[in-house]
């Protein structure tokens, strides 16, 4: 389902480099992290990801983290599906695409058990920034589904061999170059931390977002703490691990 540009920021001038960064020790921690170096950011640049993003039988589905919705209308003549984002940003620009979308926290799904044929979660898992929240919120997501769906999850990996990269440490903060003209004028980006930065006559207002690079095997190890479902695939495919997974009957 990706485009393999999920880690490539068309329009960013900055060097991509990953700031090595040490995994919370307790939920509060993670939660505080994930709200300063996700939430909060991704509400502000959602626009300008947006620009940099391109648009790729009778089932209904969820898209979880659907970000600017790019994946739901895919098919949408033969498949039906919903998105979520836990930023509110993302979720009114899918609703602006004509998209179903709103806005929900992928720890706590605002659905019903066994209601969706299939599930996607694209770029989403390697926010969370404990194997405690990863794997509820790989849970959450195989709750929602019915029995005999199937769910698509991807996640940066660490050893990028696409592009020839192989980082130390699998987390990391991965600056966003941000242009002012992207702002739709909502945001407040005072009491977020960031980086005045000038590049080629260009200002740039530079953040850096939360990612736990994941890494051989990894998708196993969660999944293995989930129960009812069994692994269909678990590959590697330009710098992104992808992994698809059955609820069982």
């Amino acid at each position: 389902m990706s485009n393999n540009n999920n880690n490539n920021n068309s329009s960013n001038p900055s060097e991509d480099i990953k700031v090595p960064f040490n995994e919370p020790t307790t939920d509060k921690e993670a939660y505080g992290l994930e709200l300063k170096h996700v939430h909060q950011i991704y509400d502000v640049i959602s626009s300008h990801f947006d620009n940099t993003r391109y648009k790729m039988v009778g089932a209904i589905g969820v898209d979880v983290g659907c970000g600017n919705g790019k994946y739901l209308n895919i098919n949408s003549s033969n498949i039906f599906s919903i998105g979520s984002d836990i930023c509110s940003s993302f979720a009114s620009i899918s609703a602006q695409k004509g998209s179903e979308s709103l806005v929900a926290d992928g720890l706590i799904l605002p659905y019903k058990t066994n209601s969706f044929d299939y599930a996607i979660s694209i770029a989403v898992i390697h926010h969370f920034s404990t194997v405690e929240r990863r794997v509820n919120a790989l849970r959450e997501v195989v709750r929602v589904l019915k029995p005999g769906g199937v769910f698509l999850v991807t996640a940066w990996a660490m050893t990028q061999k696409w592009k020839g990269k192989n980082y130390d440490s699998q987390d990391v903060m991965v600056p966003w170059m941000f242009q002012q003209k992207f702002s739709n004028g909502t945001e407040n980006t005072t009491e977020i931390e960031s980086t005045p930065v000038q590049k080629s006559g260009t200002n740039y207002q530079k953040f850096h977002r939360y990612y736990h690079l994941f890494d051989e095997g990894e998708f196993e190890h969660l999944f293995s703490q989930v129960s009812n479902i069994e692994i269909l695939s678990n590959n590697l495919d330009h710098d992104n691990y992808y992994c698809f997974i059955r609820k069982l009957e």
